[in-house]
């Protein structure tokens, strides 16, 4: 049912906007910024680069390097023009441009609507931003929405396969990353960079169900901000949207928090400082981050990660930050309802014990 509403979804916003729908033809070379590559079969290729807001991208198979900054409605890979064919796709944004994705629909999907494909997605420079706009006049994402989606995996089968690659300096932007089904086809693997997460990372899985399964952070850095202001850099993100999917933290990964008005002095979290919410098993290790917005003073803290009671009752967890801010000391706390919250302790000088509380965490609760 979800595949056939969202693709009549993306059926129906093609009927508005299909005077502006570009195709990825690669008569010239893999450039994306070569003209000569774009047409939608009708029309001459765009005249410049970059293209408008209501413009919208298909790549039905093939190499293509962007090395310029751009714009677009949605990008879809391996989505053929009417009576064309679709084969694997591989899409590389490896220079100091932006790529934004950000028409109303505020979706890329590396893997449309076909089976037997393998498609890559990999950004080793430069800054792919996924989001939602009020208008096409207006680069600001409407409050409350939070959907620009970037989905591995669209037609929901294992014979198709969505993989994203963040490394190097390139930094990935999306209100909502999702595997598309986590037992689908395809991989977000984190090898560096920065993530920037706005809203949701979704459907990654159990990895009792599966040894691959999880949002699995390794070299990268996760960076926890609004989507409601993109501007403002204090934000509350899921990992989970009401299902377990485990989270594992590998010794070469970074969380980053930005702590503002601490919870002692009546500070909100997820409007005053970082929050993160997740449920099933994790595992910490690599380094803890924190920007502080205000100045703090001693005694204040923060609680920046709720760990939820899982759909089967228990959640665990294990493992320690290999490094913490010197201010800064970590412990877990018992919040009731089935809950333990991780809370940040500002200390005025270089904190001697700063593992303290995180030493070989183990964890496991009844569900309440």
């Amino acid at each position: 049912m979800r595949r056939c509403i969202g693709l009549l979804f993306l059926v129906g916003l093609l009927a508005n906007v299909a005077s502006a729908v570009w195709y990825w033809e690669g008569d010239v070379d893999n450039n994306w910024s070569q003209t000569g590559n774009w047409n939608d079969g009708t029309q001459s290729p765009p005249a410049t680069i970059p293209h408008t807001y209501s413009e919208n991208m298909k790549i039905p198979q093939g190499t293509v390097n962007v090395n310029v900054s751009d714009r677009m409605g949605f990008l879809m890979m391996s989505r053929a023009d009417s009576g064309g064919t679709a084969g694997n796709t591989t899409v590389n944004l490896n220079s100091n441009s932006t790529m934004d994705v950000i028409y109303t629909s505020g979706e890329l999907v590396s893997v449309a609507f076909v089976d037997n494909v393998t498609n890559n997605l990999n950004v080793s420079a430069g800054r792919l931003n996924v989001y939602r706009v009020s208008t096409l006049a207006d680069p600001q994402p409407p409050v409350g929405v939070g959907t620009g989606e970037l989905r591995l995996n669209h037609v929901y089968t294992a014979t198709t396969k969505g993989n994203v690659v963040l490394s190097g300096t390139g930094v990935i932007d999306v209100e909502y990353l999702n595997k598309g089904d986590k037992g689908a086809g395809g991989n977000f693997s984190a090898q560096g960079g920065t993530l920037v997460a706005r809203n949701i990372i979704n459907k990654f899985g159990l990895v009792s169900e599966n040894a691959n399964y999880g949002f699995r952070l390794g070299g990268a850095t996760l960076e926890i901000a609004s989507f409601a202001d993109r501007n403002n850099v204090i934000g509350s993100v899921k990992l989970g949207d009401g299902q377990d999917m485990d989270f594992i933290m590998d010794s070469t990964s970074k969380v980053k928090f930005d702590l503002g008005l601490s919870a002692n002095k009546t500070g909100v979290a997820g409007t005053n400082w970082d929050l993160l919410t997740s449920r099933g098993f994790y595992t910490i290790a690599g380094e803890l981050l924190v920007n502080f917005t205000v100045t703090p003073t001693a005694g204040d803290y923060w609680d920046v990660w709720k760990i939820l009671s899982g759909k089967e009752g228990t959640y665990s967890g294990l493992g320690s930050f290999n490094t913490l801010p010197s201010n800064i000391t970590a412990s877990w706390i018992d919040t009731g309802n089935g809950t333990d919250t991780l809370r940040l302790t500002y200390v005025p000088e270089p904190a001697t014990i700063a593992l303290f509380g995180l030493g070989l965490l183990a964890i496991r609760r009844n569900k309440k």
